[in-house]
């Protein structure tokens, strides 16, 4: 996953929302046939009993699906991977850690394999065979990547008020805004019932438009951007935090998520 780069905006990124709207269903996980590369499958389980199906063999790509016995979701790829013989290191999108590329999943040269969560926290992982690698792989459902959406645009108030913007993510088909405020844990989401994109950014609109929530960017681009919550006539400045760095903050702390299905942080 990408941090969002605002580059080029002449005037302001504008949303507009209020506290009721048009409810749209949220898009699911959906199966994977592994039967393609169902045999270059590897089974592994850690020691909290999660489990592991991996292969960096499928025309050299890699798959790495995580979960239960029964539930594995494929894990999002994001930073380096390599290849060194039959070595092979992976990078996985792991958003509660504190830098979101640190999770990795390797197979080292020895035939041991091990999962990286951060520099200090590792483990290895045991090779499932038999049975139960059988079972897992014939039974077990294995779904698209349980994160659906990617953040936009985080600020906050100097009470602890956050504000909160996302979208779908390009995998289940973009767009889809929705706007979230509140303290962490108990953040409220306000449904908006249009969007406008143009040159000049993007516009969330309500029925109303009581309520607003306006980005604006100077046309100096070493100027930082800034975050203005409007209520009627009040305008409030808000502190505006980078989504990419904040993501343990957004995925863990604020409590809009509660499925993640992704390595380094159980559910």
């Amino acid at each position: 996953m990408t941090p969002m780069r605002a580059r080029g905006w002449s005037a302001a990124v504008l949303a507009v929302v209020c506290w009721s709207g048009i409810a749209v269903a949220e898009p699911k996980p959906e199966p994977i046939d592994i039967k393609p590369f169902k045999d270059k499958l590897t089974v592994l389980k850690d020691a909290s009993g999660a489990f592991y199906v991996v292969t960096f063999d499928h025309g050299g790509v890699p798959y790495i699906f995580y979960g239960t016995a029964k539930l594995l979701y494929e894990q999002p790829l994001e930073g380096s991977r390599s290849r060194n013989g039959t070595a092979w290191s992976v990078s996985i999108w792991a958003p509660r850690l504190p830098f979101p590329f640190q999770g990795t999943v390797e197979y080292a040269k020895d035939g041991t394999f091990r999962t990286t969560c951060t520099s200090k926290l590792e483990q290895g992982l045991t090779v499932v065979t038999g049975e139960k690698a059988t079972e897992i792989l014939d039974k077990g459902k294995f779904m698209t990547t349980a994160v659906t959406r990617r953040p936009l645009l985080l600020a906050r108030d100097d009470r602890g008020i956050y504000y909160y913007v996302d979208v779908l993510s390009k995998q289940y088909g973009g767009n889809g805004h929705r706007v979230f405020i509140g303290k962490k844990g108990a953040m409220k989401q306000i449904p908006i019932s249009d969007v406008a994109t143009d040159s000049g950014g993007d516009v969330f609109s309500t029925k109303t438009g009581d309520l607003r929530l306006v980005r604006n960017l100077d046309q100096d681009v070493r100027a930082k951007v800034t975050t203005t919550w409007i209520k009627g006539e009040k305008r409030t400045e808000l502190i505006t935090l980078d989504p990419y760095m904040n993501q343990p903050l957004i995925y863990r702390d604020l409590g809009v998520y509660k499925l993640h299905g992704t390595i380094c942080g159980r559910e």
